[in-house]
């Protein structure tokens, strides 16, 4: 039960963070990207040039940051904007246009049914599944508002109806009819989109038709847009033809270097046309050129996240990648990459090519990301981490990631344990390389000044990643801060299946830190300093799948350990008695709180600790939350660290080295109650260890105030049958350790039963009281159970059932009878 208590506690302290409004509140369409001079600025929003910046506050006042928690999106994801219709798309567009006079506008026809749409037709088939058999999806029949039907046949009079909307786009309208019959899946899409020279605004009303736009060729075309050194060269280097298809007519995209960026590689290759392949032979030249061209018309609205686009060379392959913005920021709501290159400008047409412009060149791209990490000197740490880990074949494999990679250097600021763990590749090695990855490509672009991007690890931990605002003529890139720990030195390191980036500090995780780190972050003073003096603190670092009930401090400062540490902090070194009491407190395996059970866990000592669970809610009684361990409460818990936990207890713990019959035997004050433990015949019972029990010990004292009194002593009655009674109430066969015992009022009681079979009411006011007796000395633990010492003998009350109604007398006074009529 202990396991609804912990999770629903943990679910509370979740912290909900609201994803921001991708999506300007004024459009009825997807956001996408149309050529650019059909872009036009949404009303209320700042200018912003060719150069996205950091964005004004207005007023003169500092607008604080805020975060972007999605980094990457798919741009043909539906745009919140659109969620109403999506959501009720039997109202349709028309519904909202046909209230002319009350504010909604007039009537108007769909863009895509009106001049300079053309239409395309796909078909296809497969195999249907059994669950798909019958299944007909048809939203032609209901374009007027772009319903979707979704009709299967009934099935013992059931009749399934499912309504989903078109996809539309500012220049495409998309809708499809699936069709299964007979076990075959015939699927026809619908494409109505502005014919070849036509376009739309990215904001353009629904009903606004598809105008011509003004289109050049290429060359003109990159001139305008800032690449026309590019295209000169292609055209002097006598690749031009083959850049655009030799005349063949077919559209192609191209990637353009802005002027100033080629000329910078320019005159660092100090070659005009090509750069050399990077193979073994290295004979074949590679046109530069080529690698910027991607046969077929690439609108960026059409490429989902990570796609890659084969060039017109060989084996080269663009990588595109989008991340969303928010619109607060007054930028494009995406920004887009080609090989981590940003790009600058995109789907201008021309006659002969469809052309985007980068922010730098593309480089040919021949290795994966481990081999650039093998191949540089500086990551020579990172690359045997990697491999003794065998996380290296995830860097060497087709799926996308991004690493972010210390230098030696970085290693060289961590503590020598954690450094010799990790270049031997064991304990928290491999949480620590996950703390650098991601299952994504994640460029630098990403990042915006101004804006805190969270992008989430191979561990599910969040990396938040702030571009510091550039300064005044200031020319090289504003630097990139992780976790306000590392600095990104080099950024976006292309492979073939990802990109690195070099950082100046190894980012610290708890989840990957050594538990020794751990216990010191947690303030566990004492008890990380004995295991310093101990000298055994590195073999508590190299334990693996453990959990550790640590003391606190407080509960360690008037120990004997305590003393020999400010005293005598040598003869705790390799100390035998200190590792067995250390070592008490280690349980394998790791065991979270919403995995605790009531039962017995062998610890690296040898010995058993008692797990215990109770519940602390007067009404809800069967909801555990709390915990103790040897009846030491749990105060805080669940801190994870290299796959262990530590848990933190009130009091340490100490191997009980007798059953509770040795107990009472060694304590010269239980003499009298073990007298009649031993007259009672029950020696054999308190000394079983196959049992666990509680025994409440009335002391000596306690006896001879009866003595002393002259009262008769109930419990030393004439008869054997009485004497086995009244130690037996004495004895509960369960662990009722003080931590469990919470005041209590009437309705709301609690209890515990004896071996007797008697019901013993359990409460606290000052002190844990049970029945009549109030308990003095709490939980001394024993190997087969607990003793508490209690300040009287228990007297049980009368059984209920035993209660019969009285009548009472005419004129009799009445007198209250059990506790309903006390109460009342």
């Amino acid at each position: 039960m202990l396991r609804q208590w912990a999770c629903l506690l943990l679910l509370g302290s979740i912290s909900i963070q609201a994803v921001p409004f991708y999506g300007d509140s004024g459009s009825s369409f997807d956001t996408e990207f149309v050529p650019l001079e059909h872009q036009h600025r949404p009303q209320g929003r700042q200018d912003v040039g060719p150069a996205p910046g950091p964005v004004p506050p207005a007023g003169g006042v500092e607008q604080k940051p805020f975060n972007v928690d999605a980094i990457t999106t798919d741009v043909n994801a539906p745009n919140p904007a659109i969620f109403f219709q999506q959501s009720f798309p039997f109202f349709g567009n028309e519904f909202f246009n046909s209230f002319g006079g009350f504010g909604f506008g007039n009537a108007q026809e769909p863009w895509w049914k009106g001049p300079n749409v053309c239409t395309e037709k796909e078909e296809g088939e497969t195999v249907a599944t059994e669950t798909e058999a019958d299944e007909t999806v048809d939203t032609f029949g209901q374009e007027r508002d772009g319903v979707s039907s979704v009709v299967r046949s009934p099935l013992f009079g059931q009749f399934q109806f499912s309504v989903n909307s078109c996809m539309e786009k500012p220049n495409k309208h998309v809708c499809t009819k699936i069709v299964n019959q007979n076990g075959k899946k015939k699927t026809l899409t619908l494409t109505r989109q502005c014919c070849h020279g036509y376009g739309r605004s990215r904001n353009a009303d629904f009903s606004t038709p598809c105008e011509k736009i003004d289109i050049k060729d290429v060359e003109a075309t990159a001139s305008d847009m800032g690449a026309k050194q590019f295209i000169e060269s292609a055209r002097k280097a006598g690749e031009l033809s083959d850049l655009l298809g030799q005349g063949s007519g077919k559209m192609v995209t191209l990637f353009l270097p802005r002027d100033q960026d080629f000329m910078e590689y320019h005159a660092a290759q100090q070659q005009e046309n090509i750069v050399e392949q990077a193979n073994a032979d290295k004979t074949k030249p590679l046109s530069i050129y080529k690698l910027h061209a991607v046969l077929g018309e690439v609108q960026l609205e059409d490429v989902p996240n990570e796609q890659l686009l084969q060039t017109e060379v060989p084996d080269q392959k663009i990588r595109i990648n989008s991340y969303q913005l928010p619109p607060a920021l007054g930028l494009e709501p995406y920004r887009y990459s080609a090989n981590c290159v940003p790009i600058d400008k995109h789907d201008k047409l021309s006659e002969q090519a469809l052309v985007h412009t980068l922010n730098g060149m593309l480089q040919p791209l021949t290795k994966n990301v481990m081999d650039l990490i093998r191949e540089r000197p500086d990551m020579s740490i990172m690359r045997t981490v990697l491999e003794k880990t065998n996380l290296s074949a995830m860097l060497e494999g087709e799926k996308p990631v991004t690493i972010f990679v210390p230098t030696d250097d970085a290693f060289e600021k961590l503590e020598p344990h954690l450094r010799r763990a990790l270049k031997e590749g064991r304990g928290c090695a491999s949480n620590i390389l996950k703390n650098h990855m991601l299952d994504l490509t994640f460029c630098s672009l990403a990042t915006v000044p101004g804006a805190k991007t969270t992008a989430f690890n191979l561990l599910g931990e969040p990396l938040l990643l702030n571009r510091t605002q550039r300064a005044e003529n200031q020319t090289e890139p504003s630097a990139i801060l992780i976790n306000n720990v590392a600095k990104i030195m080099e950024a976006d390191i292309m492979g073939t299946n990802g990109v690195l980036h070099v950082i100046d500090t190894i980012l610290p995780t708890e989840t990957a830190l050594p538990m020794t780190t751990l216990i010191s972050q947690k303030n566990l003073t004492i008890f990380k300093q004995l295991l310093e003096a101990s000298g055994y603190d590195d073999q508590f670092d190299d334990l693996n799948n453990v959990t550790i009930f640590a003391p606190t401090d407080k509960a360690l400062q008037n120990t004997e350990w305590a003393r020999l540490l400010k005293e005598q902090p040598e003869v705790l070194n390799h100390n035998l008695d200190l590792l067995e009491f250390l070592n008490y407190h280690v349980v394998k395996p790791m065991i979270k709180t919403c995995d605790l059970s009531e039962k017995s866990l062998p610890t690296v000592a040898g010995a058993n600790v008692r797990l215990n669970l109770y519940s602390t809610h007067a009404l809800f009684s069967d909801v555990m939350n709390r915990a103790t361990v040897n009846c030491a409460r749990l105060v805080h818990f669940d801190d994870e660290s290299c796959g262990s936990v530590l848990h933190q207890l009130d009091r340490p713990l100490t191997p009980p080295k007798n059953n509770i019959l040795k107990v009472l035997e060694a304590n010269p004050s239980y003499s009298h109650f073990l007298e009649l433990v031993r007259k009672a015949n029950l020696t054999q019972l308190l000394s079983n260890d196959s049992n666990s029990y509680t025994l409440l010990v009335p002391k000596n004292d306690v006896f001879e105030e009866f003595s002393e009194s002259g009262e008769t002593l109930k419990p030393a009655a004439q008869t054997q049958a009485e004497l086995v009674a009244m130690v037996k109430t004495h004895i509960v066969e369960d662990v009722v350790c003080c931590a469990g015992i919470i005041p209590t009022n009437w309705p709301f009681v609690r209890s515990i039963e004896s071996i007797g079979g008697q019901h013993l009411r359990i409460t606290r006011d000052r002190r844990p009281k049970i029945e009549n007796a109030g308990v003095t000395k709490c939980d001394v633990v024993a190997t087969n159970g607990i003793l508490h010492e209690i300040n009287d003998i228990i007297v049980p009350r009368p059984p209920r059932a035993q209660q019969r109604p009285q009548l009472i007398p005419p004129g009799a006074g009445y007198q209250p009878q059990g506790d309903f009529d006390a109460f009342f």
